[in-house]
Protein backbone atom coordinates (compact mmCIF):
# COMPACT_ATOMS: atom_id res chain seq x y z
CA UNK A 1 0.00 0.00 0.00
CA UNK A 2 2.83 2.64 1.12
CA UNK A 3 4.76 1.91 -2.19
CA UNK A 4 1.43 2.35 -4.65
CA UNK A 5 0.72 6.08 -2.74
CA UNK A 6 4.13 6.99 -2.94
CA UNK A 7 4.15 5.91 -6.58
CA UNK A 8 0.56 7.70 -7.35
CA UNK A 9 2.08 10.77 -5.16
CA UNK A 10 5.07 10.94 -7.73
CA UNK A 11 3.03 10.77 -11.09
CA UNK A 12 0.75 13.29 -9.61
CA UNK A 13 3.76 15.75 -8.74
CA UNK A 14 5.37 15.15 -12.31
CA UNK A 15 1.89 15.84 -13.64
CA UNK A 16 1.28 19.26 -11.77
CA UNK A 17 5.05 19.98 -12.37
CA UNK A 18 4.01 19.42 -16.21
CA UNK A 19 1.40 22.00 -15.86
CA UNK A 20 2.95 24.58 -14.30
CA UNK A 21 5.99 24.76 -16.81
CA UNK A 22 2.92 24.18 -19.47
CA UNK A 23 1.67 27.85 -17.96
CA UNK A 24 4.89 29.30 -18.19
CA UNK A 25 5.20 28.74 -22.04
CA UNK A 26 2.25 30.09 -22.71
CA UNK A 27 3.47 33.57 -20.67
CA UNK A 28 6.45 33.71 -22.69
CA UNK A 29 4.83 33.20 -26.05
CA UNK A 30 2.34 35.57 -25.22
CA UNK A 31 5.10 38.00 -23.96
CA UNK A 32 7.05 37.33 -27.51
CA UNK A 33 3.82 37.94 -29.32
CA UNK A 34 2.95 41.39 -27.54
CA UNK A 35 6.75 42.81 -27.76
CA UNK A 36 6.52 41.90 -31.43
CA UNK A 37 3.18 44.05 -31.91
CA UNK A 38 4.74 46.97 -29.85
CA UNK A 39 7.49 46.60 -32.23
CA UNK A 40 5.70 46.48 -35.34
CA UNK A 41 3.71 49.47 -33.95
CA UNK A 42 6.58 51.56 -33.02
CA UNK A 43 8.19 50.14 -36.84
CA UNK A 44 4.94 51.37 -38.92
CA UNK A 45 4.91 54.80 -36.59
CA UNK A 46 8.36 54.83 -37.70
CA UNK A 47 7.52 54.41 -41.38
CA UNK A 48 4.85 56.18 -41.93
CA UNK A 49 5.92 59.38 -39.97
CA UNK A 50 9.41 59.80 -39.57
CA UNK A 51 10.71 58.17 -43.20
CA UNK A 52 8.66 60.88 -44.84
CA UNK A 53 9.76 63.70 -42.96
CA UNK A 54 13.44 62.53 -43.30
CA UNK A 55 12.76 62.10 -47.27
CA UNK A 56 10.90 65.72 -47.22
CA UNK A 57 14.34 66.95 -45.92
CA UNK A 58 16.51 65.14 -48.48
CA UNK A 59 14.57 66.11 -51.08
CA UNK A 60 14.14 69.83 -50.20
CA UNK A 61 17.78 69.87 -49.78
CA UNK A 62 18.14 68.18 -53.28
CA UNK A 63 16.15 70.36 -54.97
CA UNK A 64 18.30 73.37 -52.95
CA UNK A 65 21.64 71.88 -54.69
CA UNK A 66 20.13 71.52 -58.00
CA UNK A 67 18.79 75.05 -57.80
CA UNK A 68 22.60 76.19 -56.99
CA UNK A 69 24.04 73.73 -59.42
CA UNK A 70 22.07 75.61 -62.50
CA UNK A 71 23.10 79.10 -60.82
CA UNK A 72 26.82 77.73 -61.03
CA UNK A 73 25.95 76.99 -64.44
CA UNK A 74 24.61 80.04 -65.51
CA UNK A 75 27.48 82.12 -63.87
CA UNK A 76 29.77 80.53 -65.58
CA UNK A 77 28.70 80.76 -69.18
CA UNK A 78 28.54 84.14 -68.64
CA UNK A 79 31.96 84.52 -67.32
CA UNK A 80 33.16 82.58 -70.23
CA UNK A 81 31.26 84.82 -73.04
CA UNK A 82 31.77 88.40 -70.97
CA UNK A 83 35.60 87.91 -70.20
CA UNK A 84 36.17 85.06 -73.47
CA UNK A 85 37.49 82.58 -70.73
CA UNK A 86 38.16 79.79 -69.33
CA UNK A 87 37.33 77.98 -72.73
CA UNK A 88 35.66 75.30 -71.37
CA UNK A 89 34.49 74.52 -67.82
CA UNK A 90 32.92 71.90 -65.47
CA UNK A 91 30.39 72.33 -63.33
CA UNK A 92 29.40 69.93 -60.88
CA UNK A 93 25.80 69.08 -60.82
CA UNK A 94 24.14 66.71 -58.01
CA UNK A 95 21.92 64.27 -59.79
CA UNK A 96 19.92 62.08 -56.69
CA UNK A 97 18.58 63.16 -53.25
CA UNK A 98 20.14 61.24 -50.09
CA UNK A 99 18.28 57.85 -49.10
CA UNK A 100 17.55 55.98 -45.76
CA UNK A 101 19.88 53.10 -45.42
CA UNK A 102 17.55 50.01 -45.85
CA UNK A 103 14.40 51.67 -45.96
CA UNK A 104 14.12 54.37 -48.87
CA UNK A 105 16.07 54.73 -52.10
CA UNK A 106 17.81 58.13 -53.16
CA UNK A 107 15.67 60.47 -55.71
CA UNK A 108 17.11 60.18 -58.72
CA UNK A 109 16.87 63.22 -61.41
CA UNK A 110 16.75 63.18 -65.20
CA UNK A 111 19.43 65.60 -66.58
CA UNK A 112 19.06 66.30 -70.48
CA UNK A 113 20.71 68.57 -73.13
CA UNK A 114 18.25 69.18 -75.69
CA UNK A 115 19.40 71.04 -78.61
CA UNK A 116 16.96 72.51 -79.86
CA UNK A 117 16.93 71.96 -83.75
CA UNK A 118 15.19 74.55 -85.72
CA UNK A 119 13.42 72.70 -89.24
CA UNK A 120 14.69 73.75 -92.24
CA UNK A 121 12.19 72.82 -94.92
CA UNK A 122 12.62 73.14 -98.47
CA UNK A 123 9.79 74.94 -99.93
CA UNK A 124 8.97 74.23 -103.78
CA UNK A 125 7.89 77.49 -105.60
CA UNK A 126 7.18 76.79 -109.13
CA UNK A 127 10.04 74.25 -110.81
CA UNK A 128 12.53 76.07 -107.94
CA UNK A 129 13.03 74.93 -104.69
CA UNK A 130 13.80 77.06 -101.88
CA UNK A 131 15.87 76.30 -98.98
CA UNK A 132 15.70 77.94 -95.47
CA UNK A 133 19.28 78.41 -93.58
CA UNK A 134 19.16 77.00 -89.92
CA UNK A 135 15.26 77.24 -90.49
CA UNK A 136 15.20 80.89 -89.89
CA UNK A 137 13.70 83.54 -92.87
CA UNK A 138 17.13 85.50 -94.15
CA UNK A 139 16.84 88.97 -96.22
CA UNK A 140 16.05 87.65 -100.06
CA UNK A 141 14.56 84.23 -99.11
CA UNK A 142 11.25 83.37 -100.82
CA UNK A 143 8.07 84.52 -98.34
CA UNK A 144 10.73 86.64 -96.15
CA UNK A 145 8.72 90.08 -95.00
CA UNK A 146 9.34 92.82 -92.33
CA UNK A 147 7.22 90.99 -89.89
CA UNK A 148 9.12 87.35 -90.46
CA UNK A 149 12.79 88.34 -90.90
CA UNK A 150 14.72 86.44 -88.57
CA UNK A 151 11.85 84.40 -87.22
CA UNK A 152 11.77 80.25 -87.96
CA UNK A 153 9.85 78.88 -90.74
CA UNK A 154 8.08 76.59 -88.19
CA UNK A 155 8.11 78.40 -84.83
CA UNK A 156 6.06 75.75 -82.90
CA UNK A 157 9.03 73.50 -83.37
CA UNK A 158 11.54 75.67 -82.55
CA UNK A 159 12.69 77.11 -79.14
CA UNK A 160 14.90 80.63 -80.52
CA UNK A 161 15.34 84.04 -79.74
CA UNK A 162 15.75 87.54 -82.09
CA UNK A 163 17.14 90.74 -82.03
CA UNK A 164 16.18 93.01 -84.22
CA UNK A 165 17.41 97.00 -84.41
CA UNK A 166 15.71 99.66 -87.13
CA UNK A 167 19.20 100.96 -87.21
CA UNK A 168 22.05 98.41 -86.67
CA UNK A 169 26.16 98.51 -85.70
CA UNK A 170 28.37 101.67 -87.18
CA UNK A 171 24.73 103.28 -88.18
CA UNK A 172 24.12 100.68 -90.87
CA UNK A 173 20.46 99.91 -91.61
CA UNK A 174 17.96 97.58 -90.22
CA UNK A 175 19.96 94.70 -88.52
CA UNK A 176 18.65 91.43 -86.72
CA UNK A 177 20.32 88.37 -84.96
CA UNK A 178 18.58 84.94 -84.77
CA UNK A 179 19.80 82.20 -83.18
CA UNK A 180 18.52 78.58 -81.77
CA UNK A 181 18.88 78.37 -78.13
CA UNK A 182 18.62 74.89 -76.73
CA UNK A 183 18.00 73.53 -73.50
CA UNK A 184 19.26 72.52 -70.84
CA UNK A 185 16.78 70.74 -68.69
CA UNK A 186 16.81 68.89 -64.84
CA UNK A 187 13.83 67.23 -63.96
CA UNK A 188 13.75 66.09 -59.97
CA UNK A 189 10.45 63.70 -59.60
CA UNK A 190 10.53 64.34 -55.92
CA UNK A 191 8.10 61.54 -53.62
CA UNK A 192 7.63 63.65 -50.88
CA UNK A 193 8.94 67.20 -51.71
CA UNK A 194 7.20 69.14 -54.36
CA UNK A 195 8.61 67.78 -57.79
CA UNK A 196 10.34 70.22 -59.75
CA UNK A 197 11.94 71.03 -63.60
CA UNK A 198 14.80 73.44 -63.98
CA UNK A 199 15.69 74.77 -67.61
CA UNK A 200 18.60 76.73 -68.74
CA UNK A 201 17.37 78.64 -72.01
CA UNK A 202 19.22 81.96 -73.23
CA UNK A 203 21.40 82.88 -70.43
CA UNK A 204 18.17 82.62 -67.70
CA UNK A 205 17.14 79.70 -64.98
CA UNK A 206 13.14 78.74 -65.18
CA UNK A 207 11.72 76.77 -62.29
CA UNK A 208 8.59 75.20 -62.91
CA UNK A 209 6.42 72.63 -60.65
CA UNK A 210 4.12 71.47 -63.25
CA UNK A 211 1.09 71.96 -64.71
CA UNK A 212 2.56 74.86 -66.86
CA UNK A 213 3.22 76.79 -63.97
CA UNK A 214 7.00 78.45 -64.21
CA UNK A 215 8.70 81.49 -62.67
CA UNK A 216 12.06 82.90 -63.92
CA UNK A 217 14.48 82.06 -60.72
CA UNK A 218 17.48 83.94 -62.37
CA UNK A 219 16.60 86.28 -65.13
CA UNK A 220 18.82 86.92 -68.41
CA UNK A 221 21.29 90.00 -68.70
CA UNK A 222 18.18 92.12 -70.47
CA UNK A 223 18.61 95.55 -68.65
CA UNK A 224 16.78 98.52 -69.48
CA UNK A 225 17.40 101.86 -68.16
CA UNK A 226 16.44 105.04 -68.44
CA UNK A 227 18.67 107.95 -67.61
CA UNK A 228 17.09 111.74 -68.03
CA UNK A 229 15.87 111.39 -71.92
CA UNK A 230 18.59 108.68 -72.75
CA UNK A 231 17.29 104.89 -73.20
CA UNK A 232 20.41 102.10 -72.63
CA UNK A 233 19.55 98.43 -73.73
CA UNK A 234 21.51 95.58 -72.59
CA UNK A 235 21.22 91.73 -73.15
CA UNK A 236 22.29 88.53 -74.65
CA UNK A 237 21.73 85.75 -77.45
CA UNK A 238 23.42 83.01 -75.99
CA UNK A 239 23.23 79.67 -78.23
CA UNK A 240 23.50 76.23 -76.43
CA UNK A 241 24.48 73.34 -79.17
CA UNK A 242 26.10 70.05 -79.28
CA UNK A 243 24.74 66.10 -78.77
CA UNK A 244 21.46 65.66 -77.31
CA UNK A 245 22.67 63.38 -73.86
CA UNK A 246 20.54 62.53 -71.08
CA UNK A 247 21.55 60.81 -67.31
CA UNK A 248 19.41 59.52 -64.71
CA UNK A 249 21.37 58.19 -61.54
CA UNK A 250 22.96 58.87 -58.31
CA UNK A 251 26.21 61.18 -57.29
CA UNK A 252 27.21 63.58 -58.96
CA UNK A 253 27.77 64.40 -62.74
CA UNK A 254 29.80 66.65 -64.64
CA UNK A 255 28.12 69.61 -67.22
CA UNK A 256 31.00 70.88 -69.13
CA UNK A 257 30.34 74.22 -70.99
CA UNK A 258 32.95 75.16 -74.11
CA UNK A 259 32.88 78.73 -75.33
CA UNK A 260 33.16 78.53 -79.04
CA UNK A 261 32.47 81.83 -79.98
CA UNK A 262 31.51 85.29 -78.64
CA UNK A 263 31.28 89.02 -79.61
CA UNK A 264 30.14 91.96 -78.14
CA UNK A 265 27.30 93.86 -81.03
CA UNK A 266 26.38 97.67 -80.26
CA UNK A 267 24.60 100.07 -81.84
CA UNK A 268 23.43 104.09 -81.31
CA UNK A 269 21.95 104.51 -83.78
CA UNK A 270 22.42 106.93 -87.01
CA UNK A 271 24.11 109.82 -87.45
CA UNK A 272 22.50 113.21 -88.49
CA UNK A 273 25.04 114.98 -90.23
CA UNK A 274 23.10 118.10 -90.00
CA UNK A 275 22.66 117.93 -86.17
CA UNK A 276 25.59 116.51 -85.55
CA UNK A 277 23.81 113.91 -83.89
CA UNK A 278 22.81 110.40 -83.39
CA UNK A 279 18.87 109.65 -84.19
CA UNK A 280 17.28 107.08 -81.34
CA UNK A 281 16.16 103.78 -82.87
CA UNK A 282 13.94 100.74 -82.05
CA UNK A 283 15.11 97.69 -80.16
CA UNK A 284 13.60 94.52 -79.74
CA UNK A 285 13.77 91.24 -77.91
CA UNK A 286 11.87 88.41 -79.01
CA UNK A 287 12.00 84.81 -77.57
CA UNK A 288 10.48 81.75 -78.83
CA UNK A 289 9.69 79.79 -75.93
CA UNK A 290 7.69 76.59 -73.92
CA UNK A 291 7.58 78.33 -70.85
CA UNK A 292 5.93 81.92 -71.94
CA UNK A 293 4.73 82.54 -68.65
CA UNK A 294 8.38 82.72 -66.87
CA UNK A 295 9.49 84.69 -69.70
CA UNK A 296 6.25 87.23 -69.96
CA UNK A 297 6.00 87.61 -66.23
CA UNK A 298 9.95 88.94 -66.28
CA UNK A 299 9.37 91.09 -69.19
CA UNK A 300 6.11 92.44 -67.95
CA UNK A 301 8.35 93.35 -64.38
CA UNK A 302 10.57 94.83 -66.49
CA UNK A 303 9.13 97.59 -68.15
CA UNK A 304 6.72 98.67 -66.15
CA UNK A 305 8.48 98.62 -62.53
CA UNK A 306 12.03 98.57 -62.93
CA UNK A 307 13.33 100.50 -66.76
CA UNK A 308 11.70 104.13 -65.83
CA UNK A 309 10.34 104.05 -69.15
CA UNK A 310 7.04 105.89 -70.28
CA UNK A 311 4.31 103.75 -71.51
CA UNK A 312 4.50 105.57 -74.75
CA UNK A 313 8.13 104.16 -75.19
CA UNK A 314 7.82 99.99 -75.07
CA UNK A 315 5.03 97.15 -76.18
CA UNK A 316 4.40 93.99 -75.04
CA UNK A 317 3.02 91.70 -77.87
CA UNK A 318 2.77 88.10 -78.96
CA UNK A 319 4.53 86.82 -81.91
CA UNK A 320 2.98 87.00 -85.53
CA UNK A 321 2.63 82.83 -85.27
CA UNK A 322 0.30 83.46 -82.16
CA UNK A 323 -1.13 86.59 -83.20
CA UNK A 324 -4.26 85.65 -81.87
CA UNK A 325 -3.26 85.04 -78.20
CA UNK A 326 -4.13 87.74 -75.93
CA UNK A 327 -1.36 89.71 -74.49
CA UNK A 328 -2.60 89.12 -71.35
CA UNK A 329 -2.41 85.40 -70.97
CA UNK A 330 1.35 85.83 -70.42
CA UNK A 331 2.38 89.21 -69.47
CA UNK A 332 1.22 88.47 -66.16
CA UNK A 333 3.33 90.41 -63.21
CA UNK A 334 5.51 87.36 -61.15
CA UNK A 335 3.07 84.74 -59.34
CA UNK A 336 -0.09 85.65 -61.10
CA UNK A 337 -1.80 82.55 -62.04
CA UNK A 338 -1.08 81.63 -65.85
CA UNK A 339 -0.12 78.51 -67.52
CA UNK A 340 0.69 76.84 -70.52
CA UNK A 341 0.08 73.37 -70.93
CA UNK A 342 0.38 72.35 -74.79
CA UNK A 343 3.81 71.91 -75.53
CA UNK A 344 4.12 74.34 -78.15
CA UNK A 345 6.25 77.27 -78.46
CA UNK A 346 4.97 80.61 -77.58
CA UNK A 347 6.32 83.64 -79.41
CA UNK A 348 6.91 86.73 -77.15
CA UNK A 349 8.29 89.92 -78.25
CA UNK A 350 9.30 93.34 -76.60
CA UNK A 351 9.48 96.32 -78.13
CA UNK A 352 11.38 99.43 -76.97
CA UNK A 353 11.11 102.61 -78.84
CA UNK A 354 13.62 105.93 -78.90
CA UNK A 355 16.80 103.61 -78.04
CA UNK A 356 20.34 105.81 -77.66
CA UNK A 357 22.42 102.84 -77.12
CA UNK A 358 21.97 98.85 -77.35
CA UNK A 359 24.87 96.50 -76.56
CA UNK A 360 24.37 92.84 -76.19
CA UNK A 361 26.61 89.94 -76.34
CA UNK A 362 25.96 87.09 -79.37
CA UNK A 363 27.58 84.21 -77.85
CA UNK A 364 27.97 80.19 -78.61
CA UNK A 365 28.32 77.59 -75.57
CA UNK A 366 28.88 74.02 -76.65
CA UNK A 367 27.39 71.89 -74.29
CA UNK A 368 28.82 67.71 -72.98
CA UNK A 369 27.33 66.13 -70.07
CA UNK A 370 29.74 63.90 -68.47
CA UNK A 371 33.70 63.22 -68.21
CA UNK A 372 35.41 63.34 -71.91
CA UNK A 373 32.57 65.06 -73.50
CA UNK A 374 33.46 67.62 -76.55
Amino acid sequence: MGARERAHARRSFRRAHRLRAERRGVVAVIGTLLALLVFFALFGIFLTQYVPLWMTDNEAEFTAQAAASFAQLKSAIDTQYVLGGPQSYGTPVVISSNGIPLLAQPTEGSLQFIPQSCPAPTVASGDTYYTYPNGFYTSGATGESKTNLGQPVNAAACTFANVTETTGPGGSGPYYQAIQTGVIQFVLPNRYYSAQTLYLEDDAVIQSQGGGLSVMSIPPPLNITRVGANTTVWSSLVQLWGNASSVVGTGTEQVYTHLRYTQLVTSNGALNSATDTYTPFTFQYEIGTQYPCAWGSFFNNLVYNTSGLPSADFSLSTGPTYASTPVTTYFTTQGTSCTSTDGATQVLTITIDDVNFAAYYLAGVQVGIGVGST
